[in-house]
């Protein structure tokens, strides 16, 4: 009955296929798996960072919206008001034409003087409402850049992955210039 290879031979092969590969180049190519793998993580690690700061400034986009909208109605509110008060002293006035005329006109001035204060305060709640419409596209910005950083990210991610698979080295170069775009958007954005 024939035997098979003594546990010795085993180690003596692979070691010698070891450093086979290891003069044919073979070696370089775990280095190159490492890199393109920690390439892989650390841009993942940069798209969960974009992804906080693109869900933080739609949030703020959102909420911006929401009280420029609850501005705009109290501008409403506080016109119809306005219009009411120039309504009723215009009643007023044309109900007690005659002889009655000296006994309203204070309350047709007092009609009038809130009437004016309305308009003026109209103003003032119509530019904080502009001014949230505006901070509120700010963000939308922000995020649709924060998300344009994000994908390049997530591109890199798949680009360092199939390097690893098919051994390519260009698509980690790619990757790698994938990850300065989307670091890139990120930045840009944070910083501004």
């Amino acid at each position: 009955m024939e035997e098979g290879p003594e546990p010795q031979e085993w180690v003596e092969r692979a070691t010698e296929e070891h450093h086979h590969k290891q003069e044919h180049g073979e070696g370089e190519s775990r280095a190159e798996m490492m890199s393109s793998a920690i390439t892989a993580a650390i841009l993942a690690v940069m798209a969960a960072i974009g992804s906080l700061l693109s869900g933080h400034a739609a949030n703020h986009a959102i909420l911006g919206q929401t009280l420029a909208t609850d501005q705009w109605a109290y501008y409403q509110a506080v016109s119809t008001r306005s219009h009411l008060y120039e309504v009723n002293a215009e009643l007023l006035e044309a109900l007690n034409g005659g002889e009655k005329a000296a006994e309203t006109m204070p309350k047709v001035e007092q009609l009038m003087k809130k009437s004016k204060n309305d308009a003026a305060k109209r103003d003032e709640i119509r530019k904080e409402a502009e001014h949230l419409v505006a901070e509120s596209r700010l963000e939308l910005t922000k995020h649709n850049r924060y998300s344009i950083g994000i994908a390049a990210f997530q591109v890199g991610i798949v680009l360092a992955s199939v390097s690893i698979l098919v051994k390519l080295r260009t698509l980690w170069y790619l990757s790698l210039a994938a990850g300065v775009v989307g670091f890139g958007y990120l930045v840009f954005e944070f910083v501004a």
